[in-house]
């Protein structure tokens, strides 16, 4: 809807307002013509503001249409005040629209479009049935019968009470027979819905069916105990309309929310699982790249050094090459096994441990009863904490022992690791217990260090296994 458009809308429903706060208070047959003057108008401008606030949000839903609408058929029911016979006839018959319109929001709520054939018939009946119903009793009821000093009504063709009893009977049954098909229809289909679109439908169907049942009890006789009531109920409705509205536009965001975090999670997880494929392809290409032709070189000076004989000065020069060359190749080595071990991709997560654990200058004891079997991405989160505490414990700690434990257990993998050190160890101050972190939060786990000073240092990882 346009701006232009609402305001216009805007300017009707405060013309009808004020035209209903008058007719009641002029009104000579009107019981609490100053309540009426209030409410009626109230009724009217809540339906309308609430219904251009939904169509604004939600222009591809008609409830907003619809609750507008319901705002002028509710104007046209309090024109049963006017004194004048043809208007109060008039609203005799049309001023039952709103039961109607009240009946297609609550069929189609939350978009206003109804979902089949047979809910298409319910409105329908209710468009026929909530304005005609009583017209049969109006043609012989009077006054008397009606129970008001209200102007003659212009539908009256001759005052019969047996008539005018049967014609109010007949309408009754038609107001409880709908109501009994409604609420056949709504309940179910409330007991089926998702929970969080049946938090959405609560408060609507159930101001709505309240509304429905007291009207139908106000229709059948029983007068203003019922009637205020009901008022009441329909005066509520815009606020459980927009009470739903808010809460279906949370629940929007939140599926949102929750599906880009799962996105982020997913993304995550690809970056890890993506680095440790480039780790094993980094490995590969030293162990049989760099590291095969190191390897190659070495023979090839070992067998220069047979062929130098008694020369003393080129053997010496071959002896400190070969030195240099065994260097250069355990640092190859080192830096393989620091990029992605070959052991952990070829034999598993215990194995890899057991190398690491034995190249710790710091007695360390392992237990690994549960790191068979696990999802790769999983064993190089848990090798790669292992490893970066481990290498703290030898830089840092200044401890006598360590211990290394990985465990199994409520569908996670916990692996800790703890010293007897000095303690005083920070997350924040350096990257690799950052990265470590980063590490095991794209697999949904969580890091957590303990490190008082003088008291050790405890590294607790723990990793879902459906990561």
């Amino acid at each position: 809807m346009t701006t232009a458009r609402a305001w216009a809308v805007v300017a009707l429903a405060l013309a009808a307002g004020a035209t209903a706060a008058v007719v009641a208070l002029t009104s000579d047959h009107r019981d609490a013509r100053i309540v009426w003057a209030i409410f009626g108008p109230a009724v009217l401008l809540s339906f309308v503001g609430t219904g251009l606030y939904a169509w604004r949000r939600r222009p591809e839903s008609r409830i907003g249409a619809l609750m507008v609408l319901l705002g002028f058929a509710w104007f046209l029911f309090t024109l049963e005040s006017s004194n004048s016979p043809l208007v109060h006839t008039s609203s005799l018959v049309t001023g039952g629209l709103w039961g109607g319109v009240f009946l297609h929001i609550g069929m189609s709520f939350p978009s206003g479009r109804l979902a089949s054939a047979r809910d298409r018939a319910i409105v329908i009946a209710g468009y026929v049935i909530f304005p005609l119903a009583f017209v049969p009793s109006l043609l012989f009821a009077g006054e008397h019968v009606l129970d008001c000093a209200c102007p003659e009504h212009l539908l009256l063709l001759q005052p019969d009470d047996d008539l005018a009893l049967a014609g109010r009977v007949f309408g009754a049954l038609l107001y409880v027979g709908l109501f009994v098909i409604v609420l056949a229809r709504t309940v179910p289909r409330w007991r089926g819905a998702a929970p969080e679109e049946r938090v959405q439908l609560a408060p609507v169907y159930a101001c709505a069916l309240l509304t429905f049942l007291l009207v139908t009890i106000a229709q059948a006789g029983v007068g203003d105990a019922a009637w205020w009531p009901a008022f009441v109920s329909t005066a509520l409705l815009p606020f459980a309309f927009l009470g739903s509205l808010l809460r279906s536009h949370v629940s929007h965001l939140d599926a949102e929310l929750r599906e880009s975090l799962e996105e982020l999670r997913a993304s995550r997880a690809r970056v890890v699982q993506a680095g440790d494929a480039e780790r094993r392809r980094l490995e590969r290409d030293l162990h049989d790249g760099a590291q095969s032709r190191l390897v190659a070189l070495a023979l090839l000076l070992r067998t220069a050094r047979l062929r130098a004989g008694e020369d003393r000065g080129l053997g010496e020069l071959l002896d400190r090459a070969q030195e240099e060359l065994q260097t250069s190749l355990a640092e190859l080595r080192e830096l393989a096994r620091g990029i992605h071990p070959a052991v952990l991709t070829d034999r598993g997560l215990e194995p890899a441990l057991h190398a690491l654990v034995a190249r710790v200058p710091v007695p360390v004891t392992l237990e690994a009863a549960g790191a068979e079997h696990l999802p790769g991405a999983v064993e190089s989160a848990a090798y790669f904490v292992v490893s970066e505490a481990l290498t703290n414990v030898a830089k840092y700690a200044n401890a006598t022992q360590a211990s290394v434990a990985v465990r199994r257990e409520n569908g996670h993998v916990t692996v800790e690791v703890s010293d007897d050190g000095i303690g005083g160890a920070d997350a924040a101050g350096g990257s690799g217990l950052r990265g470590l972190s980063d590490r095991v939060a794209a697999l949904d786990g969580r890091l957590r260090l303990d490190s008082p000073a003088g008291r050790g240092t405890r590294l607790r990882a723990e990793i879902p296994l459906g990561s």
